[in-house]
């Protein structure tokens, strides 16, 4: 067992990387070896887990389920290494963090808020911003951000989404004629985020997927604004639900077509990728994923 547990971390590694010399250096192998692995785990199994070309591997149907279990593995050993080195030694350190401006209200600062309390001797350099940082250049060890990632060498996690809410506000409401169906509110004004230049919203409600594209005469680059518009009667918006969910408590805001789920936007955190396996970025990653489930 003990021989297929390695050889499995070495299959999720070389997937990981993408190639077989990648995952040698990754784990501080001779490419042979990770290529003996390997091949010993699928002559093992009597299937093929990877496609081999020269110019990069793709996982058989095989290996993407052996793959996802592989990863179960990893995550379920690495988070318990994580739990008792943090029972048995102080963390120490500083952090640079880069988020943007939207979460400031967000469960994950209250998260970063719980993690310093139990770990002040860590230093926290938090920067709440809409700009999207250059971690490198400018020194930041983690990153969050929010809609799909583009591809780059910065390794990533994801820690969830962002859930949003339709909302206008009660007097914007009060001024429209009462709409019947989803599909009526593409003649309203919507608020446009600059960050999401296609004016256009998916929505889900029971499986039925509806697409509204719509018209807008305000474009602004912040989420904040876009919900301080919103409530001063310039039209649809939709934000995340914690910035508007005390306004339709206090009837300050309408929650449009509840049934219908807007899109949730994708939150992930990313890193440079020669930060320690086991440093503070990765001890602070598991905080937050304990902390949100």
């Amino acid at each position: 067992m003990i021989d297929e547990l390695r050889a499995l971390a070495i299959f999720a590694e070389t997937v990981k990387q993408g190639s077989f010399r990648s995952a040698a250096l990754s784990l501080q192998l001779s490419p042979s070896v990770v290529s003996y692995q390997v091949s010993g785990l699928e002559k093992r199994l009597g299937v093929a887990l990877l496609y081999r070309s020269t110019r990069k591997l793709s996982l058989t149907n095989e290996g993407e389920k052996l793959y996802q279990h592989a990863q179960a593995m990893l995550t379920a050993a690495q988070t318990g290494l994580s739990e008792i080195n943090q029972n048995h030694q102080q963390l120490k350190g500083k952090l640079t963090i880069s988020l943007p401006t939207a979460l400031i209200k967000a469960p994950i600062t209250q998260y970063l808020a719980q993690f310093s309390k139990q770990f002040p001797k860590v230093t926290l350099n938090v920067q709440y911003k809409d700009e999207r940082s250059d971690l490198i250049y400018e020194g930041i060890d983690l990153a969050v951000r929010a809609g799909y990632l583009p591809s780059s060498n910065l390794k990533s996690r994801r820690l969830g989404v962002i859930k949003r809410l339709m909302v206008c506000s009660s007097s914007y409401f009060g001024a429209k004629a009462a709409p019947k169906h989803i599909r009526d509110l593409a003649d309203w004004n919507w608020i446009s985020l600059a960050m999401l230049p296609h004016n256009r919203n998916v929505f889900n409600e029971r499986g039925e997927t509806f697409q509204i594209k719509y018209q807008s005469n305000v474009t602004v680059n912040s989420i904040e604004a876009m919900t301080e518009l919103c409530l001063q009667g310039l039209g649809v918006a939709t934000p995340p639900d914690y910035l508007v969910k005390d306004y339709i408590e206090q009837q300050k805001m309408v929650h449009l077509f509840p049934k219908w789920q807007v899109e949730d936007i994708p939150l992930y955190a990313v890193w440079p990728n020669n930060v320690p396996q086991q440093g503070l970025v990765k001890c602070l990653l598991d905080y937050i994923a304990r902390s949100a489930f």
